[in-house]
């Protein structure tokens, strides 16, 4: 992870001990040489996510890039407050350190979540709002693309009625715990008290919320919602709906993978989307649009 930039980036290295200093973590081993496993664990795997979309958004700014609006799928809301000059990259990386820490130590054991594929939100909906809280939707992925999160008696009681109801798949989620759902209120509550004392400003840019797919601005209104996502469902089909309400026509994402690109491609047809994941697809993207 973030091999390429470390090895050939003065700048991405020197951030990475300046990271490391700050979270008292061997970030740079865990993502260049693993284990695997280890790496995987929700308290390392979030600060590491995180530094390589903070290490890509610090080159493609260095190159004249900036955006004009902004949005995060979950922990990406985190980045998107950096893109957004509303946070520090060391306290970024800070408060997703603590809220990996929350998350992990708060994990129900036997629960979990699970994609159901090829059904309309609606439906997906009902069969959870039948399961009287067992389950709950967590992810509003694309328009047939939903993943609930519960616990492991919730999800397998309802998932036959996913399927009589039509899904295509039922995929569960490689994940330690029902991320985005009621049974994370104590990690909500043990990230909210270090998030407070991390400093937030005002943001420069406007940035879509997964909580209510709306623009937020102030640092009053953002940090509720940051610790509410934790509860709560990533509206993500329609926070791209409203990027695109509010004039987007050019989708960028920034960090490890490509599966938000997939995701926008499906919410949105005809949307024009680029990734950036490392140096090469960061120089072929700026070399096409003229940047730098």
């Amino acid at each position: 992870m973030a091999s390429d930039q470390l090895a050939r980036d003065p700048g991405s290295a020197d951030f990475l001990r300046q990271a490391e200093d700050r979270l008292e973590m061997p970030l740079g081993r865990l993502m260049l040489e693993g284990p695997e496993a280890e790496l995987q664990a929700t308290e390392n795997a979030q600060p590491a996510i995180l530094f390589h979309s903070l290490a890509l958004l610090r080159l493609i700014a260095s190159r004249g890039f900036s955006p004009s609006l902004v949005a995060g799928h979950s922990l990406g809301e985190f980045a998107g407050l950096v893109a957004a000059e509303a946070l520090d990259p060391l306290d970024a990386l800070a408060a997703v350190r603590a809220r990996g820490g929350a998350m992990s130590v708060a994990a129900p054991a036997a629960s979990g979540m699970l994609a159901v594929l090829g059904l309309p939100d609606s439906a997906v909906e009902q069969v959870c709002t039948a399961s009287a809280g067992l389950v709950v939707v967590a992810n509003y992925n694309a328009p047939g693309q939903v993943v609930i999160s519960g616990s492991e008696g919730g999800l397998r009681a309802v998932s036959p009625q996913l399927q009589a109801a039509g899904a295509k798949r039922l995929v569960r989620l490689p994940v330690s715990g029902a991320f985005h759902s009621p049974l994370m209120v104590q990690a909500a509550r043990v990230f909210a008290a270090a998030w407070e004392k991390i400093p937030l400003r005002r943001l420069r840019r406007p940035q879509v919320f997964n909580a209510d797919a709306e623009v937020h601005k102030d640092p009053t209104e953002v940090r509720p919602l940051m610790v509410g996502q934790l509860t709560g469902p990533v509206r993500w089909t329609q926070s791209i709906q409203r990027l695109q309400q509010l004039g987007a026509d050019t989708y960028v994402e920034v960090g490890p993978g490509r599966t938000l690109t997939g995701l926008v491609k499906k919410i949105l047809s005809g949307a024009v989307v680029h990734n950036i994941e490392d140096l090469a697809s960061m120089n072929a993207l700026l070399e096409t649009i003229h940047v730098g």
